[in-house]
Formats: C-alpha cells, sequence, structure tokens
C-alpha cells in the first residue's frame, strides 16, 4: 500500500481487516436486497454512501462499498450496451466525451505550446495513461448510475428520496451519539474504530472540546456535516423542526466550516430568492451573496481574530470558531489563503489555484483528469503531504467539487457540466426546484458528487418527461 495512507489505518491489525472487509460486505448486501427489490436504485446508492468510513485501504482510500456497487452497475450498464438493450442520448454523449476532448487540448498544449508539469521519477507516460484510469474507475461508473437512475425513472421519485435521506440522517445522529458516548466513557481508540470514527478525528489537541470530530459512518466529518446540510432543509420542508434542531448539533459537532457555508446557502436560497426564480440563477444569485458575505468578513478578519484570540479558551469558541480561526490566520503560514474572501485549505484548493495563477491557460483545458500528481511539489511546500508529492504518490481531490471540474477538466468542461446538471423539467414543485439549486450549491463547497447527479436527474425527468418520451431504457 502506499505509504501516505498509512496513516489512516488502525494501529489494531484485527481492527483494520474487519474495516477493510466492510466495504465489500455492505456492497453484497445492498446490491442484494436491490435486485431483490426492496430497497430502489437510489436507496442503494446512498445507504453505501453513508457508509464510507470503512475503506479498503490496502487497496486505496477511495475503495468503499460505494465504489463497488457503482463498478458493479458500470459492467451492468456496459452490458447492456453492447447487446443493444441500452442506447445514450446525444447529449449524454458529449458529456460522456468531455474528460477525452479536455485530455487531448492538454496532450496538444504539453506537446506544442508548454509543458509545466512535474514526473517523479521520470514517468511521463503515467501522465498520459492516468487519465484513462481515473475514467475507468471514476468517471464512467458515476455516467453508468446516472444512465441507471434514468432507466429505472418510473419507480423513483423525488419524495422517496427526501423519505430515504431523512431515515438514513435520523440513524446517523444515533450513530454519532453511539460514537460520542463510546469514546468519552470507554476511551478506547480501538473500539471506537469498529464504530466508524478514524484515529486522527479523535486527537484532544485538535479536534475541540469534546477531543473527536463524529463523522457516523460517513468518510469524513466533512462529509457527513454535507449530508445533514442537505437533509436540514427536507426537515424544515415538513415542519420537522425538532429533527432540524438536532441535526444542527450534530453537525456543529462534526467542527467542519463547510457545515455552516451549506447552511448559510441554504438561509440565503431558499428565505431570500423568490420561489420561482429560474434555478440557475437561484445558483448564480446564493454564490454572489455568499463571495460577498465573505469579503466583508475577510475585511474584517483583523477584528474577528481578536476577538477569538481574547476568548479562544472557552469551551463555545474552540467548537464554533476555532477551525475558522486557524483558515483566516495567514501570521504563522505567511501566505495569503484568502480568494474572494474565502480562506481556501493551505494543503487542498491553495496548491491547485496557485497553480493555475501561474499557468493560467489550463484554466481552459484543465490539466486532465487524475492528474493532480504531475503538479509541482513546490506548490505543496511546507504541507504534510509534500513528500508524498516529490514521491508521486497520491493522488489529490479538491472538496470544491465545481473547481475540481474546473482544474480537471477546464472551463469549458464547466460549463456544460454546469447546463446538463442544473436543467429541470417542465412541471417540478417549486421546493424540488429550489432544492437543486441548493445541491448545487453545496456543490461549490463540498463532496456530493453523487447526490448532485441524482437529485439532478431527479428534476429533469419530471411525470410528463416520463410519459412524453416513449423511451423504455435510455441515457
Amino acid at each position: 500500500m502506499e505509504t501516505g495512507y498509512t496513516s489512516l489505518q488502525s494501529s489494531n491489525f484485527f481492527v483494520e481487516c474487519f474495516r477493510e472487509s466492510m466495504p465489500l460486505v455492505i456492497a453484497a448486501i445492498l446490491l442484494y436486497l436491490y435486485y431483490k427489490k426492496r430497497i430502489s436504485i437510489i436507496d442503494t446508492l446512498l445507504y453505501a454512501f453513508a457508509s464510507e468510513a470503512y475503506t479498503m485501504l490496502v487497496i486505496g482510500p477511495t475503495f468503499t462499498a460505494t465504489f463497488f456497487v457503482g463498478i458493479f452497475i458500470f459492467i451492468e450498464q456496459a452490458h447492456q450496451l453492447f447487446t443493444g438493450k441500452q442506447y445514450i442520448r446525444k447529449e449524454y454523449l458529449f458529456l460522456l466525451l468531455l474528460p477525452l476532448l479536455s485530455n487531448i487540448a492538454v496532450f496538444l498544449i504539453t506537446q506544442l505550446y508548454k509543458d509545466p508539469f512535474n514526473y517523479p521519477g521520470g514517468k511521463m507516460l503515467a501522465f498520459y495513461t492516468k487519465p484513462i484510469y481515473f475514467y475507468v474507475k471514476t468517471y464512467l461508473p458515476l455516467f453508468a448510475i446516472g444512465a441507471k437512475i434514468v432507466q429505472e425513472r418510473e419507480q423513483l421519485s423525488f419524495e422517496k428520496f427526501t423519505v430515504t435521506m431523512k431515515k438514513i440522517a435520523v440513524i446517523s445522529c444515533v450513530i454519532a451519539a453511539i460514537q460520542i458516548a463510546v469514546q468519552l466513557i470507554f476511551r478506547s481508540v480501538e473500539l471506537s474504530e469498529l464504530l466508524g470514527l478514524q484515529s486522527r478525528y479523535m486527537l484532544q489537541e485538535i479536534n475541540g472540546p469534546l477531543g473527536l470530530r463524529v463523522q457516523a459512518l460517513f468518510a469524513e466529518p466533512k462529509i457527513f456535516s454535507a449530508f445533514l446540510s442537505l437533509a436540514i432543509p427536507l426537515f424544515m420542508r415538513d415542519r420537522n423542526y425538532k429533527a432540524a434542531i438536532v441535526m444542527v448539533i450534530v453537525g456543529i459537532l462534526t467542527s467542519s466550516q463547510t457545515f455552516w457555508i451549506n447552511i448559510l446557502a441554504g438561509g440565503l436560497l431558499f428565505l431570500c430568492l423568490p420561489k420561482l426564480m429560474p434555478v440557475r440563477w437561484k445558483i448564480i444569485s446564493t454564490l454572489g451573496m455568499i463571495v460577498g458575505i465573505f469579503l466583508s468578513i475577510a475585511a474584517s478578519k483583523e477584528y474577528f481574530l481578536k476577538h477569538y484570540m481574547a476568548n479562544r479558551n472557552q469551551p463555545v469558541y474552540q467548537l464554533l470558531f476555532e477551525r475558522s480561526a486557524y483558515r483566516y490566520d495567514n501570521e504563522i503560514w505567511g501566505k495569503n489563503n484568502i480568494i474572494l474572501g474565502i480562506p481556501l485549505q493551505r494543503d487542498m484548493e491553495l496548491p491547485v489555484v496557485d497553480f493555475l495563477r501561474d499557468e493560467p491557460y489550463l484554466v481552459i483545458s484543465g490539466y486532465g483528469a487524475g492528474n493532480s500528481t504531475f503538479i509541482p511539489a513546490s506548490y505543496f511546500f511546507g504541507q504534510l503531504s509534500y513528500q508524498n508529492r516529490v514521491a508521486g504518490i497520491g493522488g489529490h481531490n479538491l472538496n470544491m467539487r465545481w473547481f475540481f471540474i474546473l482544474a480537471e477538466f477546464g472551463a469549458v468542461s464547466l460549463f456544460f457540466f454546469f447546463l446538463i446538471l442544473t436543467k429541470t423539467g417542465q412541471h417540478i414543485m417549486p421546493f424540488q426546484r429550489s432544492y437543486l439549486a441548493y445541491v448545487a450549491v453545496c456543490f461549490f463547497f463540498s463532496q456530493i458528487d453523487l447526490f448532485l447527479i441524482i437529485v439532478a436527474l431527479l428534476c429533469a425527468y419530471d411525470n410528463e418527461s416520463i410519459n412524453d418520451t416513449g423511451y423504455e431504457q435510455s441515457t
């Protein structure tokens, strides 16, 4: 296994064996229930996503139950395509080809104009083959998942999706409460790891007054917080305010800044914008308001940092503001990480932003799907991952997903992804339109690819489009 992942493993061999076997077990159970027609394809995907705390790290951190379910669906859809039982719509065929067009553009740029990349060990061939690996492992399964949802759209609905979301949210909050109780009572790292917590989120020094950041069975606390922020509007719509308050409390315990940004976005979008405003304008307007608020905060950051330092030992400030202050404080790091008022993660988005600043022509084409490994290591100097970058170990998965598409596929691809994933049917309800806009806004700050695909397709194929298309199986 690559050394970059050893810090994520449990120190207990038997605990690690359990954690690494669970993805296959969970995927097998979910697929069995799906093919027995006890759960829908969306249920299968959401439950798999909610169990990504268990990973086959011996292969890599992305080999989760979601991965195995996605690969299985991809194989099934590919078989149907080759046997003539499935075909691809023109607009989605274009979406399927976008990564190829982007990588052709990158190839031409490096050969004919400028090569700004670094090739650890002189492995230039890996630069051209890595996108193929990314395409088969990540992109095609997501595309196949979308095809499967469209194929079974008559059995699916937005309301059924909301029921599953709320059910998983409640179960996950119960699991989070159990994680807190077990860790505070028994103080056993191994026991908590069995329940889904990672050891790095149980360090007293960096994880707030409780000494841990809850993640339920999600991949990370920030992923859990993003899920909760997507569930809260559904409880609010149904006037289940008690459950929504519980979700907010648990979201706070994730100590994730993503949670607060998403909640802010939800408040602006659902409360400040007209219900009948087009989806794309809602997205753009909400992002514009968020940027305005962040610019105001950045302009006053010295005052806020002084206030925080004067109260930093109080538990409330540790819980709510410690990570925010860390993001805005540049005295230790000596490097400005604030873009449009938003404090970027210094080890994640900032190196990529700096690289694209120096090579602005790559904004058009991207640097190639999966090719973040070849960004020169100098952009990561001072970060924990620096030595791995020098050695060419591991990739670089950006949490800000619209920015991820821009960096990997380029601005042209981003434009078409945005158009296709924000298309809606004519007769869907106003709340459903607003919810799609909300998910698209959260996608800017959160790694929720699966949710954007699900909600976008549920909004694009309403009841009328099902009746009018006349296609039994299409993508």
